[in-house]
């Protein structure tokens, strides 16, 4: 469905052997909301509401088993609440959040692994604050938290590893 500009609605249909999402609902400019489907076994969703202009919310997802959320909700402008997420193996939260110009605040979830948090944040500029995430691996937080102009705190974050945080 990617580049589907003027869809508004996906039907629930099975999902159960998929394993790649990436890009899946990217650039659906006018859907507003997701069915629940059955993503026990997708290991990427990089991509997968990217774009997403009019979405307000998405159901409780099975992210188990997913290494990289790569710009997973990038320019979501009107997506207000993100659901719990597991996420025990997820390695790439880049840009996972960047543009998302509505949401506050954003669930604690698992980013042991996570290694790239670059521009996770960016361009969210009503986000007040953020869990404490862990951060032991990361090494990347370039422009992690920028033009985030409403926030207003940050739990103290390890940078042990981190070797890039320009514009930060």
């Amino acid at each position: 469905f990617n580049g589907c500009y003027a869809l508004v609605s996906i039907p629930q249909f099975s999902t159960a052997s998929v394993t790649d999402m990436s890009s899946f609902l990217s650039g659906c400019r006018s859907l507003t909301t997701v069915p629940l489907l059955n993503t026990a076994l997708v290991t990427n969703m990089s991509n997968m509401f990217s774009g997403c202009f009019s979405l307000t919310s998405v159901p409780l997802f099975n992210t188990a088993l997913v290494l990289n959320m790569l710009f997973m909700f990038g320019n979501c402008y009107v997506l207000r609440t993100i659901p719990p997420l597991n996420t025990p193996v997820v390695n790439n939260t880049s840009s996972m959040f960047s543009g998302c110009s509505s949401i506050t605040s954003v669930p604690l979830f698992n980013t042991a692994l996570v290694t790239n948090m670059s521009n996770m944040f960016s361009s969210c500029y009503s986000l007040l604050t953020i869990p404490l995430f862990n951060t032991a691996l990361v090494t990347n937080m370039s422009s992690m938290f920028a033009s985030c102009s409403a926030l207003v705190s940050i739990p103290l974050i390890n940078t042990a590893k981190v070797n890039n945080m320009s514009s930060m």
